[in-house]
């Protein structure tokens, strides 16, 4: 059995897509994906301050 050009391609990248969908299923990420870069700086602009912040 011969396969086409168009149907190999075709073939790898749904194989291709199927594993980065079932990849990302799995994952153990559980509050979604996001940019961790090192930023450790924590704003809280609506927050009420606590009693202890009063001097």
């Amino acid at each position: 059995m011969m396969m086409r050009k168009r149907e190999l391609f075709t073939i790898s990248a749904l194989s291709f897509s199927l594993g980065i969908d079932i990849g990302f299923l799995i994952s153990p990420a559980k509050n979604g994906f996001g940019n961790n870069s090192g930023n450790n700086i924590k704003n809280f602009y609506y927050s009420k301050p606590s009693k202890d912040d009063e001097s």
